[in-house]
């Protein structure tokens, strides 16, 4: 499936051959600033993690609102036991230990191995109880180029598919862009008909990293009105329905004639008739013809794409591992907090990431197998948030997260090479 519902998250496992097409607005469950929500493209092309908490979101005729963020119960360890504060363990409870289990019949439970403790209620979960590295250590960072993300218009998902290349290139000379902007679409046409989808996301995340001035261009002015008539499908007929005739009126006059032509060759020549008749009305600020197609246009068919920019702090236990110049590699020496027992380390579906150690900084967490989307979390308060992203982590590796003392739960989830999905969370107490 390449759209699977998850706890916290929802997995879109879509490749540029397999897109994934649906509507996610921002819709909080917590009392966050709306303006650091970022708007969700309605077309993915790539990995895609969109957390539940902040969206709701419509898919195949299914709609889901937003919830709060939701763990398993906690589990406290003390006095040699582990206890169960709000719940019974189910029947399915089990201690993993060296790869055994043994069921878990009473709460509270005597583990029978060391910490970080490894227990199970139920299939495909694991919670741990700890850290793997307490104490003082050290471990070996290197800087890595960070991953960020972006939205572009793909000519591949607006285009008529019949046109031959010089169809397009046609069309294009007749749009009000500048020279430099025709250039650029242009070279896009050049992408469209030259490769696979693949290949164009390639080519274009490469365009995003070295080429500033295209990249500019791909992901501002290529959205503009003047893009309309190379559109191809009902997408405009749909706005123009629901608009209120004196405010096209409003419009039309505005308009380059490309674009004009196109509104009217979209609607009936009665409905032009009526609203050429109609009185002009002003539009509010957002609601003229030009930036509701602008915007629907954005919200239809961008795609977002990853490319690099920028360096993050990356880490390995030992130094021989590192493949590359073992120089750049610069030793880092770290503490524990003094209580890392009080941590839970719960994980549903692939098994892919532990809970390494906490510091009076930051959580760390080592990755085991290869990883193409990892997203992270943190409930500071009801009124505040953090979130970390990263992409394509090897195995081995270790990640950093910014730690808050007074959090209340972190929430995360990835997607492997493998396209298996998993969630995890860390909590301190009973949340």
């Amino acid at each position: 499936m390449i759209f699977q519902e998850g706890t916290n998250y929802f997995f879109i496992l879509a490749n540029p051959d397999s897109v994934v097409r649906l509507k996610a607005k921002a819709d909080l469950f917590y009392d966050f600033n709306t303006t650091d929500i970022e708007e969700l493209p309605h077309l993915f092309a790539s990995f895609g993690l969109i957390p539940r908490f902040l969206y709701s979101v419509e898919y195949n005729r299914n709609s889901y609102p937003s919830r709060s963020m939701r763990s398993k119960a906690y589990l406290r360890y003390e006095n040699g036991t582990i206890h169960s504060p709000s719940e019974r363990f189910p029947e399915t409870t089990f201690e993993i230990v060296e790869g055994s289990r043994y069921p878990v019949k009473q709460n509270p439970h005597r583990p029978l191995g060391k910490i970080p403790f490894s227990i199970s209620r139920e299939e495909n979960e694991l919670t741990t109880l700890g850290t793997s590295r307490n104490g003082e250590f050290k471990l070996f960072r290197q800087r890595r180029n960070k991953t960020v993300s972006t939205r572009y218009l793909s000519l591949k998902d607006i285009v008529n598919p019949e046109l031959s290349e010089a169809d397009v290139e046609k069309k294009i000379e007749s749009l009000y862009f500048d020279a430099k902007g025709k250039n650029f679409l242009f070279r896009l046409v050049k992408i469209l008909y030259s490769g696979t989808a693949s290949e164009e996301q390639t080519i274009v995340s490469n365009l995003f990293s070295h080429e500033p001035e295209f990249a500019v261009f791909l992901r501002d002015k290529i959205f503009q009105i003047e893009i309309l008539p190379l559109i191809h499908g009902p997408f405009l007929n749909r706005i123009l329905i629901s608009m209120d005739e004196r405010i096209v009126r409003y419009s039309l006059a505005r308009l380059s004639p490309p674009v004009r032509s196109m509104i009217e060759n979209n609607i009936s020549k009665n409905k032009l008739k009526s609203v050429l008749a109609s009185p002009i009305k002003k539009p509010e600020s957002g609601e003229s013809l030009e930036e509701t197609i602008e915007r629907e246009i954005y919200r239809n068919f961008s795609r977002k794409i990853y490319y690099e920019d920028g360096i993050f702090s990356i880490y390995r236990e030992n130094e021989r591992e590192i493949k590359t110049d073992p120089n750049t590699a610069q030793e880092v020496r770290f503490r524990s907090v003094s209580n890392p027992d009080k941590f839970n380390f719960q994980i549903s579906g692939k098994n892919s990431i532990e809970l390494y150690a906490v510091t009076e900084r930051m959580i760390l967490f080592r990755v085991s197998e290869w990883i193409e989307i990892l997203r992270f979390d943190t409930l500071i308060s009801k009124r505040e948030r953090d979130e970390q992203f990263f992409l394509k982590i090897p195995p081995g590796r270790i990640l950093e997260i910014p730690y808050y003392p007074t959090f209340r739960l972190v929430c995360g989830a990835g997607v492997t090479t493998e396209k298996k999905t998993f969630e995890c969370c860390v909590l301190s107490f009973d949340y």
